[in-house]
């Protein structure tokens, strides 16, 4: 019998379900234009990194939009596909993209989901070794179960040439796009300034660099768009820069903050109050934390009625199947990273003055972000860092507020309603993180994937032993307080346990030790246990987490590999981490991991 290729030879059942939660991961209604922007964009910075002076283009994004269809067309002069890891890239986390530098992409699940999310997708395009078309057709219809006929990329044409880098281009046309969304959220039925809007706010081509001066897109975005009564409208050039709240309001009225604080001392109430009043104020900079460069722009409006007069004088604006209208244009706190904005905000923290955040907009931009996929949150530390620097930047304003702002003053009982703002605002990024698997959700009450906390992987671990998912798991003492975090029993049948271990076992057949238990977000945060204290790492049996970072490790010469099932003694440990010899730690320099990610992805394919 011939040897099974089990990494290449998936069934068509796991394929599906694979494909089905990277689609899932996705929750806004612009994604599909969001990842075939970023696509476009990373194809023209790759092409100008490449070719640099030999490359004579202007280059130029079109995207046509057609609500009759539910068609989406991209077209740009970036460097398009080769031929030679074509299928790969066709393919779940297949990508050519480093995620270094200023590259937007690196985990190969966007065309992936913009090739499902469609029933007919057509690729045209152009790189240095071959021209390809060709079609890929019902992909949409055949992930959620209603066909069993497996998508192909049909091809059209494939022709093996030498072309010349100027000619490079690639055009992406798909249709019959799923409607998943109510009218007032789905792309196809808002006017054509909402879809400008959400180019500019929500996809690479509201580019913030220029913002923060570090350079701009050169690329010439043209937009089209054939609205759901079949009126065409065209905007032949959209400025490929994020649309701030700066770009509504004359210049005279706005004033930029580090200048106005440079003259503030020499100034009494009454000057401060007839020079700020009505204004808008503006801050622009960055600031080192933890190793990396965090660019913040923050814009403090003199009336919360500034972001509905944008919205409705800019028709920034969704209808609802029953007529209400909704203003789009809004305050907050958002995240950027390498250039590009994400969509993601986070909730303000909590200040004195608390009730003049809808009064703010701010900008963060990360360069080091690691999103999960779908991009719709960001680690948990990441988070809490930037909202420390949030409400730093938000207390360089208090002073001058109250010269400042044309509102009511915050009186008595508006706390309650601040509050309210801020646990809504907080529940609406927890509807969009993404779900467990379904086949998980039927038997626990955790709903969706650790957004960053220990505290989730602690819960999540307790739900999976509560429903009997994890078996053996039994706990004595647990607590942030001891030294460890469980102390416990692993009680065990002889059959759950990996062949290596079967003759730990009693004449009963069972298995039974003390077992001091590690939770972890992420395995690698283990590293600095390690470094402060060798007795603490050498006396914990099992590390509990939701993921592991093999080059982290690895840049501390310790690796990761797979266990193999024969080797395997706790239930539902998928990890070991070993540390090099020059440690002197003997079998302590081996600990085993239970990645609670990888464990419910296997458990999902199994049911």
């Amino acid at each position: 019998m011939n040897d099974i290729d089990f990494l290449r030879e998936p069934s068509d059942k796991r394929l599906r379900k694979e494909i089905k939660n990277i689609c899932d991961s996705y929750s806004h209604p612009w994604d599909v234009l969001a990842e075939l922007c970023q696509n476009s964009v990373d194809a023209i910075i790759i092409y100008n990194k490449t070719y640099g002076e030999m490359g004579k283009k202007d280059h130029k994004i079109t995207i046509n939009v057609d609500a009759k269809k539910r068609s989406l067309k991209i077209a740009d002069t970036g460097i398009g596909f080769k031929s030679d890891n074509f299928a790969e890239l066709l393919a779940p986390h297949g990508t050519d993209k480093s995620g270094e530098g200023d590259i937007i992409g690196e985990k190969g699940v966007g065309l992936t989901y913009t090739i499902f999310t469609s029933n007919f997708y057509q690729i045209k395009t152009k790189s240095i070794d071959a021209d390809i078309e060709g079609n890929i057709r019902n992909a949409a219809t055949w992930k959620n179960g209603l066909s069993d006929e497996h998508p192909f990329f049909n091809i059209t044409k494939w022709d093996k040439n030498h072309n010349d880098c100027n000619e490079t281009y690639t055009e992406i046309y798909l249709e019959d796009i799923e409607k998943v969304f109510q009218e007032k959220e789905d792309i196809f039925y808002q006017n054509i300034n909402v879809l400008e809007y959400i180019l500019r706010t929500k996809t690479a081509i509201g580019y913030l660099k220029d913002a923060f001066k570090e350079g701009g897109l050169n690329i010439s975005i043209n937009f089209i768009f054939n609205d759901i009564q079949g009126k065409i409208h065209e905007i032949n050039f959209i400025h490929p820069k994020y649309m701030l709240p700066d770009n509504f309001i004359t210049s005279s009225n706005i004033i930029n903050l580090i200048e106005f604080k440079e003259t503030a001392a020499t100034l009494d109430d009454r000057q401060k109050a007839r020079q700020l009043q009505g204004k808008s104020l503006i801050h622009i900079g960055s600031e080192q934390r933890a190793g990396r460069k965090i660019n913040y722009y923050v814009f403090f409006a003199p009336s919360r009625k500034l972001w509905k007069d944008i919205s409705e004088k800019n028709n920034i604006v969704t209808v609802d199947e029953n007529g209400e209208r909704y203003n789009l244009y809004e305050s907050g706190i958002f995240v950027a990273s390498k250039g590009m904005p994400t969509g993601i905000k986070i909730e303000p923290p909590i200040a004195g003055f608390s009730g003049y955040w809808p009064n703010f907009f701010m900008i963060l931009e990360d360069d080091s972000i690691v999103f999960d996929l779908g991009r719709k949150s960001i680690p948990g530390r990441t988070k809490g860092m930037l909202r420390e620097i949030a409400g730093s930047l938000f207390q360089e304003f208090v002073p001058y507020i109250k010269y400042v702002t044309v509102d009511p003053a915050v009186i008595g009982g508006t706390i309650s309603t601040v509050q309210q703002y801020e646990k809504n605002k907080i529940f609406e990024e927890l509807r969009q993180l993404p779900n467990l698997p379904q086949s998980v959700l039927d038997k626990i009450s955790y709903l969706k994937n650790p957004d960053g906390q220990e505290a989730a992987i602690v819960a999540l671990f307790h739900e999976l032993i509560g429903s009997n998912i994890l078996k053996g798991y039994y706990t004595l003492k647990t607590g942030y307080k001891q030294t460890y975090d469980l102390w416990g029993i692993y009680r065990i049948k002889m059959d759950m346990v990996g062949s290596k271990f079967k003759g730990l076992a009693d004449v009963y057949g069972n298995i039974e030790i003390p077992l001091i238990i590690e939770y972890k977000f992420k395995a690698e945060d283990i590293l600095k246990d390690f470094e402060d204290n060798i007795k603490y790492f050498i006396d914990v049996d099992l590390i509990v987490c939701w993921d592991l970072d093999e080059i982290k490790f690895a840049k501390q010469n310790v690796k990761v590999e797979l266990l193999p099932k024969e080797e395997v003694f706790f239930f539902g440990s998928n990890y070991r981490l070993i540390w090099p010899g020059a440690y002197n730690l003997g079998t302590a320099g081996e600990k085993p991991v239970l990645a609670l990610r990888k464990f419910i992805q296997d458990y999902s394919l199994q049911e």
